[in-house]
């Protein structure tokens, strides 16, 4: 949330200060993400 307040209060969407965080939230939303996908694809009966 502070990195979305600060790159909207300086009217670009890159903040270099915010960059590590940035990524280790990406690189910690992957396993969840892929996990999800998968329970959603079993529960559907999509899975292949």
């Amino acid at each position: 949330m502070a990195w979305h307040e600060a790159a909207r209060a300086a009217g670009r969407g890159g903040l270099p200060d915010f960059d590590e965080r940035y990524m280790e939230a990406v690189a910690a939303k992957r396993l969840p993400g892929k996990l999800f996908q998968q329970a959603a694809r079993s529960a559907l009966g999509t899975d292949t």
